[in-house]
């Protein structure tokens, strides 16, 4: 307010305090002078306390799954806006435009407010214009078409904030939102906005200090006493408790920097008196889900040191944005320092490493959690859709097909599951064949008694046909299928009227799965070799006569 930086923007994780400030800002805008009274802008600056007209347009209240309705949301809270001052603009329907409305706001407020200088000097017809989580329209927007309409419609409305300051009637323009690669994405318009994300000046701009919080006299202070002495332990004991659990976020990478607790699960905390991972239990954003699952990222962060430069932190586009940067951004690893000590002499270059960190324990020892439980989803959706290919493949008799997904479950395992010794051990893929089978629904029978000798697979759970399947290792395919056929393993299923496919596969030690040359044999339900493509017709025939038995 005091002038010096008009165009700022602010990135901070959710919950993190970003509207409160917002909200202090406007009072301090519209001139509230006697809510600070116990404040520092109060009792220790000469801030005149002017009265400046202000636009506040919080996107996360807006819609964002409907780029219609979230510019009827603008409007509309537009409209509101120019009702409280009592400014007269026609109401807004489908055909008016944002931005063009706006405009029209801001320059009638500033007129007014001129008008209202001649006669009360504490007016300044300037207008303050506060953007409150700008991302919220898009950030967790799953839908690319949608995600991109509002992503627009917000470049487009910061737009004309930037075109009306070339003509000195803002006042201040401030924007916040959690993530700064969205920033960076409506560049085109917003580029006039100054980024004070990393700014040592306003490091602490979000969250609590300590020295706040434990400032003798203060509502936290005496709030920390009532609960040290209802846990009926000192006061140091419960201030270590909070601190490891909460504090430990840090915005700059200065030796000096001072970190800040998460202002949400601090208050949850000396409101409940009960250590608990509030913050973390309000939800992780969809984007930092997304991202996890889009990198399938190493992130055992908790063995290794996580080194990134500035500008990953706050990468421009979100293609490029790594895991490191999303976490940050969402408020799950925070800055630890420089790698390297930086003398005072010395400028600090852009490239220079920083190290990053968990802020606390509610991050640590939740975030693992929450990402067993999204691999689990991901793990139970790319399950599901394993497990119909090969229940379809199966049906279809697509062999070649079926081959291709073992193959690629197969080589899913990972290498240092697979040693050596294992790689040239039949048992090791029959069990993971059967592995596979099972988990598709299967009912697969290994090791399988006939009077022949012992079948290594048999799957008999489908309706038109069963399968029989012998597994040879560093061999081959043709010696497996001889010894199905010279056993005669398919006399036993002959009786259930069904399809007998039998298939012959090797394991190779060389490549560590299934080698793509197999061989198989097909029998009818009478139990003559047959093709796949007889097989299919039948069934289509028989289908083809109940259709019309049905409409008959």
């Amino acid at each position: 307010m005091s002038g010096v930086n008009k165009y700022i923007f602010l990135s901070r994780p959710r919950r993190f305090g970003k509207s409160l400030f917002v909200s202090t800002l406007e009072e301090i805008a519209k001139g509230n002078k006697e809510l600070f009274q116990d404040c520092h802008i109060y009792n220790k600056t000469n801030y005149d306390w002017k009265k400046y007209p202000v636009i506040r347009v919080d996107f996360s209240n807006m819609d964002k799954n409907n780029s219609e309705i979230l510019k009827e949301s603008i409007l509309n809270e537009l409209y509101t806006i120019s009702n409280s001052y009592e400014i007269e603009m026609e109401k807004p329907n489908k055909k008016t435009l944002s931005n063009t409305y706006l405009k029209e706001l801001i320059n009638k407020l500033y007129s007014k407010f001129v008008e209202l200088k001649k006669t009360d000097e504490s007016y300044e017809p300037k207008v303050v214009v506060l953007i409150d989580e700008y991302d919220a329209p898009f950030i967790n927007q799953s839908d690319p078409i949608i995600k991109e309409e509002n992503r627009l419609i917000v470049r487009d409305f910061l737009g004309v904030v930037k075109s009306l300051s070339l003509d000195n009637k803002i006042k201040l323009e401030f924007v916040t939102g959690v993530s700064a690669y969205c920033f960076k994405e409506c560049l085109s318009a917003p580029n006039n906005l100054n980024d004070i994300t990393l700014d040592k000046n306003y490091e602490t701009i979000a969250g609590y200090k300590e020295e706040d919080l434990l400032q003798e006299g203060s509502v936290y202070s005496k709030k920390i006493d009532e609960l040290a002495e209802e846990r009926n332990i000192s006061r140091d004991i419960l201030i270590g408790e909070m601190r490891d659990m909460y504090n430990g976020y840090k915005f700059h990478p200065g030796e000096d920097t001072i970190s800040v607790y998460n202002p949400l699960s601090t208050l949850m905390f000396l409101s409940r008196n009960e250590l608990d991972n509030y913050w973390i239990n309000t939800g992780t954003p969809t984007f930092l889900v997304n991202k996890i699952n889009k990198l399938n990222a190493d992130i055992n962060f908790s063995t290794k040191p996580i080194e990134v430069v500035k500008s990953k932190l706050i990468e421009h586009n979100e293609d490029n944005l790594t895991i490191e940067g999303a976490m940050f951004q969402a408020g799950y690893l925070t800055i630890k320092g420089y790698k390297n000590k930086i003398e005072k002499e010395r400028f600090i270059r852009p490239n220079e490493p920083i190290l990053l960190k968990f802020p606390n324990d509610e991050v640590e020892d939740s975030f693992y959690d929450f990402l067993v439980l999204e691999f689990k989803k991901k793990s139970k959706s790319e399950g599901e859709k394993i497990k119909d290919k090969i229940i379809t493949k199966l049906n279809d008799i697509d062999i070649e097909g079926f081959v291709k997904v073992i193959r690629s479950c197969i080589s899913s395992i990972p290498s240092n599951l697979s040693n050596p010794k294992h790689n040239r051990n039949e048992a090791y893929y029959h069990t993971a064949l059967h592995c596979f089978l099972e988990g598709a629904a299967l009912n697969p029978l290994s090791e399988h008694a006939t009077s022949g000798g012992r079948i290594d697979i048999v799957i008999d759970s489908l309706i038109d046909v069963t399968y029989i399947f012998e597994l040879k290792h560093d061999q081959s395919s043709n010696t497996a299928l001889g010894q199905i056929e010279g056993n005669d393993y398919r006399e036993k299923f002959l009786y259930k009227d069904k399809n007998i496919v039998l298939i012959g596969l090797n394991f190779s030690s060389k490549i560590r799965n299934v080698k793509q040359k197999f061989d198989f044999s097909i029998y009818d339900e009478e139990g003559k070799q047959t093709t796949k493509d007889t097989i299919l017709g039948n069934r289509q025939n028989v289908r083809g006569r109940e259709v019309n038995r049905q409409r008959g």
